[in-house]
């Protein structure tokens, strides 16, 4: 039962947020310009206390040189201004005070750059709603600058210390902690029970999911809410076995788990950009890929483009078409074909074995260069990211003035990138390419934070924001009938606590989720028994949420009184049909959300 009774009062107030906005930015402005600041402040106090002697000694007789004045201006930043009789020329009364403040905020800072690290390690304990990084490699950086952007405080534990990052971590203002992130005592110190986040990327898997136990043990006792916590699980094969348990496991009161691979994530970018599923050109003809370099981000590529096809498929037969050229290609599709029957069914994959530096246009089979490129996709995915702006360069010259669309995987969008960028803004260069920067597309927050369960907590809410619209309530109209992003934050974990409940209620019914590799999953439907099962198990939690609220029995429904007639059990008989067709109509669109989410469900 989606039912989410938001308490009336007002979730946004823009002249808050204006001024915040406006506090935060002068404090950036500040923080960034310190020295600048105070080396200003210090020239204007010298030449206010040196017009200011220059006057005093004129009014008082006293014959003395600019130099003089001057020397005297000096010793005001030592709090030595001498015996001055009344009256001071205004210049010198304000030079008097801001030369001390000037030289006392020049000590302070001295002293900050000097013991910068011991500061800011004895500010941890202060730190509430922190992000705490653990790992700095690659990831890591991209993660502590992309929080530090969006003013966070941010905390991270890295087990080198001639880690090159720890440098221009510092410089972004984060705290650094040498340490094993694994050890109880370095998440305490550097104050996991008050912290917001916590995102473990270690090179090593293991390692990562060994924080988030640690982690979870910490915090069983906390008193603020829950800790989000993200790990990284890079190999693809234990990612897509593990991912599952994240959906399975119910989160804590103080603890929620988040697994994220940033291939996957990439992928979904991708394609969120460039669809493949029949909103565009695409309707007519399927989409044809040509993927040059087979790794675990070309997986994914695939993949994921064959989850969006499914729908068309089902009413074209016709298959994506994908052209894999590598120097293992073979061997690569006959993996994932294997893998996943969602793929074998809905791609075919036309195999070259080449090395990527010696590609050319004939070996990528276009039948006709000047044929239509709406539906045609070149995914340059080497490491090399050179060897990949020379190919796409080449592909952009030789089949101009059209040509399809070329994305090129980049690990930063730096150098050459930026310069490609510019050419493109007067869209005639470069058209049709575009640079994709995996870490810096992926590396934030609400990347690496949008865990299946969020996914699917998002697709009930857009569910019921539809079936809303078909009452006639349009979206807006209300502040829960608004998309995702703008959902207030105590809807959303209404939300979550839905999602949250759907692996117990399929284990009640005999059934399982494990991610979606066959063709058929998003056809699963359950009986009318099953469905009936589902219903009061949804309508028992729906129940217990809205008691935890403070709602009890009324025989009609009071908002301000928080009273509600349909917390009744699902078997009474003074619960109406109508609610009970909400829970059904619920639990019966489970399959579809899970499918979103790259889920499928079994019956064990």
């Amino acid at each position: 039962m989606n039912d989410p009774n938001p308490p009336s009062r007002n979730y946004h107030n823009p002249e808050k947020n204006n001024s915040s906005g406006w506090s935060r930015a002068l404090v950036r402005i500040f923080r960034d310009n310190k020295v600048l600041i105070l080396f200003v402040l210090g020239v204007t106090s010298i030449i206010l206390g040196t017009t200011g002697f220059t006057k005093y000694f004129s009014q008082t007789n006293d014959s003395k040189s600019i130099s003089t004045a001057f020397y005297n201006a000096l010793w005001l930043f030592t709090i030595e201004a001498g015996n001055l009789r009344e009256p001071i020329p205004w210049e010198l009364e304000v030079a008097r005070w801001l030369s001390p403040m000037v030289a006392m905020y020049a000590v302070l800072l001295g002293f900050a750059v000097i013991f910068r690290d011991q500061v800011k390690l004895l500010g941890l304990s202060f730190l509430r709603n922190h992000v705490i990084i653990c790992g700095l490699g690659d990831t890591g950086m991209n993660l502590a600058r992309s929080f530090r952007e969006n003013d966070f405080a941010v905390a991270v534990i890295e087990k080198d210390s001639n880690n090159p990052h720890i440098a221009g971590c510092r410089e972004l203002g984060a705290v650094v902690l040498t340490g094993d992130a694994t050890d109880k005592y370095f998440l305490c110190k550097a104050g996991v029970k008050k912290a917001a986040y916590l995102v473990a990327v270690c090179g090593d898997d293991g390692v990562n999911s060994d924080i988030a136990l640690t982690a979870r043990r910490i915090v069983q006792d906390r008193k603020n809410g829950k800790l989000n916590c993200a790990i990284q699980i890079k190999d693809p094969g234990l990612w897509t076995v593990v991912r599952a348990q994240e959906f399975l496991a119910k989160s804590d009161l103080n603890f929620r788990l988040h697994i994220f691979n940033l291939y996957d994530q990439g992928a979904k970018q991708l394609f969120r950009e460039f669809p493949v599923n029949g909103k565009s050109p695409l309707d007519c003809s399927p989409p044809k890929l040509f993927i040059i370099g087979a790794g675990d981000f070309s997986e994914q590529i695939i993949l994921n483009a064959a989850r969006q096809w499914v729908p068309c498929f089902d009413s074209t037969n016709q298959p994506v078409q994908i052209t894999l050229l590598d120097p293992n290609a073979k061997a690569f599709a006959r993996c994932i074909t294997n893998s996943y029957s969602l793929v074998s069914e809905t791609c075919k994959i036309h195999c070259t074995e080449i090395d990527p530096g010696f590609i050319t246009l004939s070996d990528m089979d276009f039948q006709n260069q000047n044929e239509q490129w709406d539906n045609t996709y070149i995914f340059l995915l080497v490491e090399n990211e050179s060897i990949s702006l020379r190919l796409a360069l080449s592909i952009l010259e030789k089949l101009r003035p059209r040509s399809p669309r070329i994305l090129v995987r980049m690990k930063e969008e730096k150098g050459l990138a930026n310069l490609i960028r510019e050419s493109n803004r007067d869209k005639r260069l470069f058209e049709n390419l575009k640079l994709f920067g995996l870490m810096e597309k992926t590396c934030k927050k609400e990347m690496i934070f949008n865990s299946s369960l969020e996914a699917i907590s998002r697709a009930i809410h857009e569910e019921y924001v539809r079936k809303e619209a078909e009452k006639g309530n349009l979206p807006g109209s209300s502040p829960i009938l608004v998309d995702w992003n703008s959902l207030p934050e105590d809807i959303k974990e209404m939300n979550r606590e839905q999602a949250d409940g759907i692996a117990e209620k399929l284990s009640a019914v005999g059934c399982g989720i494990m991610p979606w590799y066959e063709f058929e999953a998003e056809k699963f439907s359950f009986t009318p028994a099953e469905i009936e099962m589902l219903a009061g198990l949804e309508h028992q939690r729906w129940m217990e949420q809205k008691l935890r609220q403070g709602w009890v029995y009324g025989e009609t429904r009071d908002d301000r009184l928080k009273k509600h007639p349909s917390l009744v059990p699902y078997t009474d008989p003074r619960l109406s049909e109508s609610e009970k067709d909400k829970d059904r109509n619920t639990v019966t669109e489970i399959p579809r959300f899970l499918a979103l989410a790259g889920y499928q469900i079994y019956r064990a």
